[in-house]
């Protein structure tokens, strides 16, 4: 558990020098790991890298609203963190290593990000509820 934590990050400011984000928002966790996800030995390829995020959203923020059409989104095997809160686990860990129809969720809707630092797109989804959103992008 310390060791998949470790790489856990509360800080916003670094979180906005990789992915643009609404500038409203003042707390949440996030990760950025590698599938197939290195746990030692020789590293082998990387075939996704993925960011998940936790942000508090403040009242009457309008948070990630829909802005991408792409009505589905693979969920790597690894997405299901353990600092992530329960409902937005159960739908990685309903959904691992398969495709999530984002049509079919009431909470998710497709987001499209960019990077920072290139303004190149990646795109995921976005999940909500009252206070929080769920962010889920493949940036690799």
């Amino acid at each position: 558990m310390d060791e998949n934590t470790a790489k856990v990050s509360d800080d916003l400011t670094a979180l906005r020098k990789i992915i643009k984000l609404p500038t409203d928002l003042t707390s949440g966790r996030w990760e950025i790991f590698g599938t197939p996800e290195y746990t030692g030995g020789v590293p082998g390829p990387t075939d996704y890298m993925t960011l998940v995020a936790e942000i508090k959203v403040p009242a009457g923020s309008n948070g990630f609203p829909t802005n991408s059409d792409n009505g589905s989104a693979y969920i790597v095997p690894e997405a299901a963190r353990p600092w992530i809160s329960r409902e937005f686990r159960s739908i990685l860990e309903k959904h691992k290593n398969s495709t999530l129809d984002l049509a079919g969720t009431k909470t998710c809707h497709p987001y499209l990000a960019k990077l920072t630092q290139t303004d190149n797109p990646v795109s995921g989804f976005a999940c909500t509820t009252s206070d929080r959103v769920f962010l889920y992008l493949s940036l690799l």
